[in-house]
Order: C-alpha cells, then structure tokens, then sequence
C-alpha cells in the first residue's frame, strides 16, 4: 500500500513540475485587473486620515 502512496504523491508532483515548466494554469491568466485611477478608488491602500498643514 506504501508503493501505492508513493507513486501517487510522485504523479501529482510531476504534474505540478509539468504545470510549472509549461506555464499552465488552473485559473485564468488573462484576467483584466482595472488599476485604480486614484488613491480613493482603491479602498484595499493605506490611506492616511491624517491631513494637517503647516
């Protein structure tokens, strides 16, 4: 049964290297991620409350 194991685990990490060595993905690669025009369109960015002058 450990002979078993083992060629599992070995055909699931040579499909990770094949994956890997030709650039194929699980996902969709070509994904149109839109950049934010402003610091206000993208709420995931640190944005300082702080606004004081001098």
């Amino acid at each position: 049964m450990s002979k078993f194991y083992i060629g599992w685990a070995a055909l699931v990490l040579g499909l990770f290297c094949a994956m890997n060595l030709f650039g194929w993905t699980i996902t969709d690669e070509h994904e149109d991620h839109q950049i934010p025009k402003s610091i206000r369109d993208n709420p995931g960015a640190y944005r300082s409350h702080y606004t004081g002058g001098k």
